[in-house]
Order: structure tokens, then C-alpha cells, then sequence
């Protein structure tokens, strides 16, 4: 009989997950083993199952149920920050106190690309019957503080690795993969905006810059954190919504994976990185956080 790791790690394999994404999985399915095992099996063997669209919830092949309002509320996020990333885009290229033609050319055509990826979130949102919802303050303020950079080296550092390896290639990706089997008419034209982000100009010019060694180290790491502490923050401040769809472990391992992503990228560029410690140090820092907002929340109420 096969063990629950060969359960899971089978299913790895099926969506050829990278193997650095994985000690993260098996630890959440240690935690949470049978949900983790029935979640795994039932993808390895849907056999000819399909998914289903309704006013109310997703279901995916494997039978698990997520609640509309989620589905939606994911949407819109990334509606937001495809909207963002190309209004920023946009800003960048016209506005600047390093003036580059160069840089200011490729923001000009990336702010298009994005765009075009915003719309394709938008029709698919509005093609399941529902209009764009405002974006969380947590979220505003992410993109408010990248957008906030001025010198060029970081700007590209901060939009390549860090906010496309978060936002995008994690969540993006894998919202994909795992709802195209339940409705493929709508998810078709979702995939568009994340396709072939690691071959894109900035993240060439990133890891040109990075290895060149344009930039010190330790700055691309403080860069890096300072973004990733604010983007952790706005997926924590928004977990109620998961938790009333049931799937609150799998919004945190996926918000793990997240935080990961981009020190694992920095880490194959060539700087010496220690990913776990780097996801701890962030993690402790949001909850320390959150705890004094709310010790300072209870002293207001009393």
C-alpha cells in the first residue's frame, strides 16, 4: 500500500512541481494528513471527473468545493496588481529621475503586455457573471511602495523577482493549473496573463544586473525582504475569506511558497541566500506585527 508521501509526492510529479517547491508540500501535508492525502489521491486519479462553475462555488475535479466569493475575491487581485504593474510600467517609462531611453522603452511595451493581461483577468471575471471588486488596502499598499523606487536597478530587481515571483508565478500558476480541469472555456484566456514571465526582458536584465554585481548583494536582500514583508502582510490580513472557504492551510502554504520563491530565484542568480531562514525571519516580523496592532486594537475597545 502506498505510504502518504508516495501519495503526494505522485502528484508532484503529475504537475511537475519544482523540487524546491516540495519539502514545503510534504511538511503541509504532515500537518494535515488526511486532507492533504484525499486532496493528492483524487488528483492522481480523476479519471474522467469533471469540474464544475456555479453562482455559488467551484468544484474541481477531485470534488473539493470552493466558495465563489474566494474564487473572486483571488480574481480581483489579480486583475489588481496585472492593472497596477502596467500603470506602473507606464510611469516609469515617462517619468524618471535616472533618465534611460532604453529602460524607459522596455516599460513602455511591458506596461502594454500588461495591460492586455489585466483585460484577459477582467473578462474572465466578467465572463462568470460578475463585475470588478476593489482591491485591499494591504495590496494598494504593496504596489504604492514598489512603485514608490527610483533607481532603475531596483525597479527591475523588485518587478522581476520579487512581485512576478509572489504574485504571479505563484499564485498565478498554480490558480491555473489546478482550475483548468473544472472550467477550461474561461481558464484559457486566464493563462495568457502568466505565460513566459522567466523569459521576459526584466528578468534577463535582473539577473544581468545581480551578476555583474552592479548592485550589492545585501541591498537586493533588503529589497527583497522590505517588499515580501509587505506582501506577506496583505495575503495574512486577507485569510478570513479562506478560512470561511475551508481551504486556510492551503492559502498559507501557497503564501509560504510565495515568500520562498523569490530568495530561491536569488539563490539560482548566485547570491548566497539562505532561503528557510529568510521565510522564517519574514514570517516572525508579521506576527510580531500583528500581535501589537492587536494588543493596540484591544486597548482602543476597552
Amino acid at each position: 500500500m502506498a505510504s502518504a508521501n508516495d501519495i503526494v509526492r505522485k502528484t508532484l510529479d503529475k504537475y511537475t512541481v519544482p523540487d524546491w517547491v516540495r519539502p514545503y508540500i510534504f511538511r503541509h501535508a504532515k500537518a494535515h494528513p488526511i486532507s492533504a492525502v484525499k486532496f493528492a489521491l483524487s488528483f492522481v486519479d480523476t479519471k474522467r471527473r469533471k469540474g464544475e462553475v456555479t453562482r455559488g462555488y467551484v468544484r474541481l475535479p477531485n470534488g473539493l468545493k470552493i466558495r465563489m466569493e474566494y474564487i473572486l475575491r483571488v480574481l480581483n487581485l489579480f486583475y489588481y496588481g496585472e492593472k497596477r504593474m502596467s500603470e506602473m510600467y507606464r510611469r516609469w517609462s515617462e517619468k524618471t529621475s535616472e533618465p534611460n531611453l532604453a529602460y524607459s522603452e522596455r516599460f513602455h511595451n511591458t506596461a502594454e503586455a500588461d495591460g492586455m493581461h489585466a483585460r484577459a483577468v477582467k473578462n474572465l471575471i466578467e465572463g462568470l457573471g460578475y463585475k470588478i471588486g476593489e482591491a485591499p488596502k494591504e495590496l494598494i499598499e504593496v504596489f504604492d511602495y514598489v512603485e514608490g523606487i527610483g533607481s532603475w536597478n531596483d525597479r527591475i530587481i523588485a518587478a522581476a523577482i520579487v512581485l512576478r515571483r509572489a504574485y504571479a508565478d505563484a499564485f498565478g500558476r498554480m490558480f491555473y493549473k489546478v482550475f483548468y480541469p473544472a472550467a477550461p472555456e474561461f481558464m484559457r484566456s486566464f493563462g495568457k496573463a502568466f505565460e513566459d514571465s522567466d523569459a521576459s526582458w526584466e528578468y534577463q536584465e535582473a539577473t544581468r544586473i545581480i551578476r555583474n554585481g552592479t548592485v550589492l548583494q545585501e541591498h537586493v536582500l533588503e529589497l527583497t525582504r522590505g517588499i515580501l514583508l509587505k506582501v506577506l502582510y496583505s495575503i495574512s490580513a486577507n485569510m478570513q475569506m479562506a478560512q470561511r472557504s475551508g481551504i486556510e492551510p492551503e492559502v498559507k502554504l501557497l503564501s509560504e511558497i510565495a515568500i520562498a520563491y523569490p530568495f530561491h530565484t536569488l539563490r539560482e542568480i548566485g547570491i548566497d541566500v539562505d532561503v528557510d531562514k529568510e521565510v522564517e525571519g519574514i514570517k516572525r516580523s508579521i506576527a510580531a506585527f500583528k500581535r501589537k496592532s492587536d494588543r493596540e486594537k484591544n486597548r482602543k475597545g476597552r
